[in-house]
């Protein structure tokens, strides 16, 4: 299935490949490889309404030194391991078999004549044997690893150093990247667009810009890709930066550092004004790379430099860190520059020994249903997806172009996308895009908040939470009633970083007419204490004893649980200050304190009064188990007997009817990733688990899920499932009911009843006197087509009703067949 109704599933397909495949010049072997490429990708093009392939040439230096004349040789990537290897400090004698080898005997020499050669193939071959209008990119990359370049690192080791402050910073002396804002030495070499060499002082941004706008009309390109953090960061490997080295924040000037990084886009886009760019971006989300390097997201959006956010990082492949994956993701599309996004994924690695598809992910698909589970919300509350699927490569290390690869692959993109989000899930998470930006920018202070922001949500996704639906604070602050009433059957997961005044009341106001919020952070303004029933005491730092109460995960070695938190209040926006009003309501619920020197702090709670029309707010005040470091690119995890203050926000989803638990080992066992999408009124577990003894204990507002295909004991207050390594799983059912047994759902064939001509049924099974819940589809559901009869689809008729998109049949026992 290519389409829906007639329409695309995609925008755009893009193909990224190096230029190894090329083992020949010849004009028939590049057509042949050409054709080939493009025939193996063949069903994933046809779903999109244009294609692009992005070419991996060598690591920019071929723009560098593009000198005008086609017949001139360059430097490609034609190596497997680490080029320039003196700059990497895991690389320590001339012998070690990381260095960067070829990867083949006799690579063939290439000139820019043949990239130009290869640019129109591709071109050609799309339209003429594909009837596909094919456009083609140019990549850059900041970096050392991909091949060797003697521009970068003998005749501008400039280009290669930052200066903030008058002076030069590094987290590391010899890992070292392209410093956009750094100024050319005087070169007297003649380059396309310095014929007569480079003048002293020539600003880095003009100079890419000046060579972008002669390489790219030249060779054929229609845009241009920057890699791997580049021009955003300096540091794009590690979660630190110019504004934190792991021990001390803020250490930048927010204006000087953000003015650094525009003065590039500034210069590149006057010089190369007429050709698009995309990004990849960094590793990390829009509020860690606030906090570590102030990068001016909203100024590239607001001065229309980026038509595409980054894609989401493919660095979940190598640490499944997949947490930072889908923050980083939700933050990037909470607001669009324009009107799609892109998913990127990776399913091989020309430059290394890795291919994710067939060694890391063990032809998992766990990196394809789980970001394609995320949906950000538009100002109509409509579900929006990628439009945009991007292939980070098609060929491996060797050159090989695998077809098995694409023939495993593409069918886990159509699954994924025929059964997309089209409403949020049980929590959507409101992202304050605009705010962060604006608090940095209003004091180097608030570095801190920005960085707990997202921090803490990774670890609380890493922890279980079921959190896959995004909107930006712009979208939702100018939704009507009627589109923000689709909000109705989630939950928002709001900071309080950024809720002050007027937003602050609104989100007060939406609680109060029904509506669902779980804040998270410190809690200040009034308006907020007020609804949660709290007051500011002095803060407190250091080490608590810590009790959570509610249905926790349930380890089999109990003795490991954690029972203490080590919060630093720099990374955590503040000390711990909220403690119960002088005059509580009853009606609040305190689920987590801790405590100091005999002084008690609340750390959690929820709270709901009769006059808020169900309304309810749930509150975590929040901790990173973070300790100072030195140069690492993830935080260095506190010791187990620290426990991760993230886990509490899924116990405070139980306030809301949601149980989501797991049972575990022991406490350091990695918890299970699950996300919840709605899809045609189902709703959909999507999740993965690095530990695959985790299993799950689940339990709904409506009762006890019955997935599809599945198995599992109700009446004991929660369905327990195991669920697959990966699993993309399908709900409509669900049981409440008080005596135990064996209930199961299973798909059974739509054979015609005595009434209608079924599309699908369901049979349910192990029922005694229970409440069964359905969420049919909504054009079943509107039609009237939806049937519940006893044993089967000829059975006598059971009573229900519907209650808005559901239906529910009450004191129900044997076996259901549902049709539709």
């Amino acid at each position: 299935m290519s389409s829906v109704n007639g329409k695309k599933m995609l925008k755009r397909a893009t193909l990224e490949m190096s230029l190894k495949p090329f083992r020949s010049l010849e004009q028939q072997a590049i057509d042949e490889v050409c054709t080939e490429a493009l025939l193996q990708w063949k069903s994933l093009i046809a779903m999109a309404e244009s294609a692009s392939m992005l070419l991996w040439i060598s690591d920019g230096s071929e723009i560098l030194t593009w000198n005008g004349r086609l017949e001139t040789s360059f430097e490609w990537a034609k190596y497997i391991g680490f080029a320039n290897e003196e700059y990497f400090s895991h690389i320590k004698d001339k012998d070690n078999p990381r260095i960067a080898r070829t990867y083949t005997d006799a690579p063939v020499d290439m000139t820019y004549a043949d990239l130009k050669r290869i640019v129109a193939s591709f071109k050609r071959i799309a339209r003429e044997r594909f009837d596909v209008q094919l456009e083609v990119g140019a990549t850059f990359d900041a970096g050392p690893e991909f091949a060797y370049s003697d521009f970068k690192y003998k005749k501008h080791p400039e280009m290669n150093r930052a200066e903030l402050g008058g002076r030069f910073i590094a987290l590391k002396a010899d890992y070292t990247v392209v410093c956009t804002w750094s100024k050319l030495k005087q070169d007297t070499s003649s380059y396309a667009a310095y014929p007569s060499g480079i003048p002293e002082g020539t600003p880095f941004g003009e100079f890419l810009g000046k060579q972008c706008a002669s390489f790219l009309p030249e060779l054929g390109f229609d845009y241009i890709w920057f890699s791997n953090g580049f021009a955003l960061s300096y540091f794009p490997w590690t979660y630190l930066g110019a504004n934190y080295d792991g021990t001390s924040m803020p250490l930048a000037d927010q204006a000087e550092l953000s003015a650094n990084v525009m003065s590039f886009w500034d210069l590149f886009k006057r010089e190369c004004p007429d050709y698009r760019v995309e990004i990849r971006g960094t590793n990390y989300g829009t509020g860690m790379d606030l906090a570590k390097d102030y990068i001016p997201m909203l100024a590239l959006y607001d001065k229309k430099y980026l038509e595409y956010p980054a894609p989401n990082s493919p660095w979940g492949a190598l640490n499944f860190d997949f947490g930072l994956e889908m923050t980083g993701y939700m933050s990037r599309i909470a607001e669009l520059p324009g009107d799609t996004y892109p998913y990127r994924f990776y399913p091989n690695d020309p430059w290394f020994w890795q291919n994710p598809w067939f060694d890391l992910y063990d032809r998992e698909p766990h990196d394809i249903y789980c970001p394609l589970s995320v949906a950000r919300l538009n100002e109509n509350g409509e579900a929006e997806s990628p439009g945009i699927i991007e292939i980070l490569t098609i060929d491996t290390e060797y050159g090989e172009l695998n077809e098995e690869g694409p023939a495993e692959i593409v069918p886990h993109f159509k699954r994924a996308l025929a059964d997309r989000p089209d409403g949020p899930g049980i929590l959507t998470w409101l992202y304050p895009f605009c705010e962060l930006h604006e608090a940095v920018e209003a004091s180097n202070e608030n570095s801190g908040a920005a960085f707990f922001h997202d921090w803490f949500v990774r670890n609380a996704i890493n922890e279980g939470l079921p959190l896959n639906t995004v909107i930006g604070t712009d979208v939702y602050f100018s939704m009507s009633a009627e589109a923000r009433s689709k909000l109705k059957d989630t939950i928002l997961l709001v900071s309080t970083c950024w809720l002050e005044g007027d937003k602050a009341k609104a989100i007060a106001s939406y609680v109060k007419e029904g509506g669902n919020v779980l804040l998270y952070g410190a809690a200040r303004d009034e308006c907020l204490l007020e609804l949660l029933g709290l007051r500011i005491a002095e803060p407190l730092e250091g080490e608590f004893a810590y009790k959570l109460s509610g249905e926790a995960d349930m380890l089999e070695l109990e003795e490991t649980q954690a029972r203490k938190l080590r919060h630093y209040g720099m990374i955590a926006d503040g000390g711990f200050a909220e403690t119960l009003a002088e005059a509580p309501n009853d009606n609040g619920t305190i689920i987590g304190e801790v405590r100091q020197d005999g002084q008690s702090r609340i750390f959690a709670l929820s709270r709901s009064l009769p006059e808020w029309n169900g309304g309810r707010v749930g509150w975590v005040r929040g901790s990173l188990p973070f300790e100072p470091s030195g140069v690492t690119h993830l935080p260095v995890r506190q010791a187990a007997e620290w426990a991760d203050a993230a886990g509490a926000v899924r116990v405070v989803l139980q306030q809301f009817g949601y149980t989501i638990a797991q049972n575990k080992f022991e406490q350091s066992s990695a918890s299970a990733l699950m996300f919840i999408k709605r899809h045609d009124n189902a709703f959909f577990f999507v999740g993965c688990k690095k530990d695959t003894s985790v299993s799950f204990r689940l339990r709904f507002p409506d009762g006890e899920p019955v997935i599809t295909g599945q198995t599992t004991v109700v009446g004991t207050g929660h369905a327990t499932y195991a669920l697959d390594r990966t699993f993309h799983d399908e709900c409509r059912v669900f049981v409440l009911q008080e005596c135990k047994s064996q209930v199961w759902c299973r798909e059974l064939s739509a054979i015609p009843t005595r009434t209608k001509q079924s599309v699908r049924q369901l049979a349910i099974s192990g029922l005694i006197d229970a409440a069964l819940t359905l969420y049919p589809p909504f054009a079943a559901l509107e039609a009237g087509l939806v049937e519940l009869r006893v044993e089967h689809p000829d059975g006598d008729l059971i009573p229900c009703e519907r209650q808005g998109n559901k239906i529910i049949a009450r004191s129900v026992s044997g076996t259901v067949s549902v049709t539709w």
